[in-house]
C-alpha cells in the first residue's frame, strides 16, 4: 500500500514539473481563425488586342448569350483546355471544347494539319473564337514542296510564318475570332532560346494579322526574368505550376494558365467576372415550377422559394405555374464540384434546368391520387 502511494506521488510530481517547464504561448501569437497571411493581386497576362476589323462585336456570344470557343494546339494546349473546362464548368456564359493534339504544331502539318481541320470544327459547331497555343514541337525541318528546310535558316523562318498565316486565315475565313497564346518560358536555357525564336515568329504574324495576342511569358517568369517553377497564391500558400520536365504544367499550373487566358478573353470581350446575379446583367434565367393553391381554403402551408406564403389542399393537386428566378452563381467557381460533362448534374448547374423526378416517386407532385 505504501509502495503504491509513493509511486502515485512520484507520477504527480513529474507531471507538475513537466507542466511548469512548458513555455507559455502568448495569446497574441495565436493566429485568428481563417486569417489571411497576405493578399496578392491576381497576375494578368499581357493582352495585345485585335484590330478594329477583328475585334468583338456588340453582342456577346451567340444568340443564347453563351460564348463558345475551341482550344487547338499541342500538348501545352491539351493542359490549357483541361484547365479552361474546369474553370468554366459552372459558368453558363462560357462553353469550351478542347481539340488540342499533343504531338501537333505549326511546323508539323504531316502529323496533324490544323489549316485543314480547323474549318471542320468551325463548320460542325457554332464557335465564337479559337484559342491557339502551339509551338513546343516546332524545332524541326519543315517540308516545302519536295524539299525540307532546317531550323535556324531564313528559309525555315519564312516557311514557319507562312504556316502561321494559314492557321489564322482558316479561323477568320470561317467566321471566328482568334486568341493566340504565346509560349511559356522553358527551364533548359537552350530550349527556352529556341522557343523564344518560335514565339517571336508567331507574334510577328499574329500582330500583323490584327489578331488578339495573349502574352504569358512575363507572368510565368521570376522578377529577374528566370524560369519560375511556382509561386505563392493569393493566401500565401506555395503552389507548383510547372512539371518536372521543365516544359508542361501541373494541374495547378494549367488552372493558373487557364485563369490568365480567361481573364484576357473576358477583357477583350468586355465580360465582367462571375459575380452575384444581383449585380450581373448577364445572369441566366431559369424556369422553376412553384406550386400555387387552386383555392383559398388553406389546410396547411409553407413558404415558397420567393419567401411568399403558400397554401395547399389535401385532396386537390396544387397547380404548377412557372416562375422566373435567377440562380446565384457568385461562388460557382469556388465550389470545386466534380461534374461529368453532358450529365444531368451539368445541365442543372450550367443552365439551371430543373430536372423532373421519376413518375410516382414520393416526391413526384405532378399527379394526385394513387399511382397507377
Amino acid at each position: 500500500m505504501v509502495r503504491r502511494f509513493v509511486i502515485l506521488c512520484c507520477v504527480l510530481l513529474a507531471t507538475m514539473a513537466a507542466a511548469h517547464g512548458q513555455e507559455t504561448v502568448a495569446p497574441s501569437a495565436i493566429p485568428e481563425p481563417n486569417e489571411v497571411i497576405e493578399q496578392k493581386p491576381q497576375p494578368e497576362a499581357m493582352l495585345v488586342p485585335a484590330t478594329a476589323e477583328n475585334a468583338p462585336g456588340d453582342r456577346f456570344g451567340g444568340e443564347d448569350g453563351v460564348f463558345r470557343f475551341v482550344v487547338v494546339g499541342d500538348g501545352l494546349a491539351v493542359g490549357l483546355g483541361a484547365g479552361l473546362e474546369r474553370l468554366t464548368e459552372l459558368d453558363p456564359r462560357f462553353e469550351v471544347v478542347n481539340r488540342a493534339k499533343a504531338n501537333s504544331g505549326v511546323a508539323r502539318p504531316e502529323i496533324y494539319d490544323w489549316p485543314l481541320n480547323i474549318p471542320k470544327f468551325l463548320k460542325a459547331s457554332s464557335f465564337d473564337a479559337v484559342v491557339v497555343l502551339m509551338g513546343a514541337n516546332d524545332i524541326r525541318a519543315i517540308k516545302v514542296g519536295e524539299a525540307r528546310v532546317e531550323p535556324g535558316t531564313p528559309e525555315w523562318s519564312t516557311a514557319y510564318k507562312a504556316n502561321v498565316d494559314r492557321i489564322l486565315a482558316t479561323i477568320k475565313e470561317n467566321g471566328a475570332r482568334a486568341y493566340w497564346v504565346t509560349l511559356p518560358p522553358m527551364q533548359k536555357p537552350e530550349f527556352d532560346a529556341q522557343m523564344q525564336v518560335v514565339s517571336g515568329l508567331q507574334r510577328e504574324r499574329v500582330v500583323t494579322a490584327g489578331v488578339a495576342l495573349i502574352d504569358i511569358k512575363g507572368v510565368l517568369s521570376n522578377a529577374d526574368g528566370s524560369y519560375m517553377i511556382g509561386d505563392l497564391d493569393a493566401k500565401g500558400k506555395i503552389r507548383t505550376l510547372r512539371s518536372k520536365d521543365g516544359i508542361s504544367f501541373t494541374r495547378q499550373g494549367n488552372d493558373f494558365l487557364a485563369g490568365l487566358v480567361m481573364a484576357a478573353i473576358r477583357k477583350a470581350e468586355k465580360v465582367p467576372d462571375l459575380q452575384s446575379v444581383k449585380d450581373d446583367p448577364l445572369a441566366v434565367e431559369t424556369q422553376v415550377a412553384v406550386a400555387v393553391p387552386s383555392s383559398a381554403s388553406p389546410l396547411f402551408g409553407q413558404q415558397g422559394v420567393d419567401g411568399a406564403d403558400m397554401s395547399f389542399e389535401a385532396d386537390v393537386l396544387a397547380k404548377e405555374q412557372p416562375q422566373k428566378i435567377t440562380p446565384d452563381l457568385s461562388n460557382a467557381g469556388k465550389l470545386g464540384l466534380r461534374i461529368s460533362r453532358n450529365s444531368l448534374a451539368q445541365r442543372f448547374y450550367r443552365t439551371g434546368e430543373a430536372l423532373g423526378v421519376p413518375y410516382g416517386r414520393f416526391d413526384d407532385f405532378s399527379v394526385s391520387g394513387p399511382t397507377p
